[in-house]
């Protein structure tokens, strides 16, 4: 999605770049791969950052132990990739990235979408044997994608693309294909068909793309 960003120019500030939630740092050295001059990466575990300092030392990239609720700088990019349902206060989240984008600036977010095969099919479980949704799988049902467009319009702030990721696996179907020789192919061609319009919409993880004017 980055390289088509770069490729088609819409991304074409390369200065200062950040991942919310960055885990244990692969994305910030990919950004770093990508041409941006400053990438810094941050997550509320500190075990990730640990592991992301071991990972990449003497690369440039900056990590740190921080909460995505206190994001603070400007940056020409941002990337945030299932982090804001995990968070205690997600809409601060959104005006925390929104407002930390310079003009011209692009961030990629990514959320679980409620409306989608995967979740669809494991709501219907739960709900056909009565299980109790736990708060960790609420907070996961909390984004149809709909809600996402309209969390991130406005402010300054433009959603100008939508993607998608896996359309067709869950737990159960992963646990029946998973090894077998056609398992490659079967998952080129699943997310392969999740960034199609307008089968994106149903994807299990669905991006957006913003851009602030």
């Amino acid at each position: 999605l980055v390289g088509d960003l770069i490729s088609r120019g819409v991304l074409k500030q390369f200065d200062a770049a950040v991942d919310v939630g960055c885990n244990a740092g692969a994305y910030c050295k990919m950004l770093s791969d990508f041409g941006f001059t400053s990438v810094a990466g941050f997550d509320i575990e500190p075990e990730y950052i640990d592991r992301a300092r071991a990972a990449f030392p003497d690369t440039g990239l900056d990590f740190s132990v921080a909460r995505a609720e206190d994001l603070d700088g400007s940056y020409d990019f941002i990337l945030c990739t299932e982090v804001i349902e995990h968070t205690e206060r997600p809409l601060q989240v959104a005006d925390n990235i929104k407002r930390a984008l310079k003009p011209g600036g692009i961030a990629v977010l990514s959320v679980p979408n409620r409306i989608s095969l995967p979740y669809l099919g494991k709501w219907i479980v739960y709900r056909l044997r009565r299980w109790q949704v736990s708060e960790d799988m609420a907070a996961h049902l909390s984004f149809p994608f709909y809600r996402t467009i309209k969390l991130f319009n406005g402010d300054g702030v433009r959603v100008i693309a939508t993607d998608g990721a896996n359309l067709i696996f869950n737990t159960p179907v992963l646990k029946l294909v998973y090894g077998a020789r056609f398992f490659g192919s079967l998952n080129r061609v699943n997310f392969h068909l999740a960034r199609l319009w307008p089968l994106k919409y149903f994807s299990q993880f669905f991006y957006v793309v913003l851009e602030r004017s």
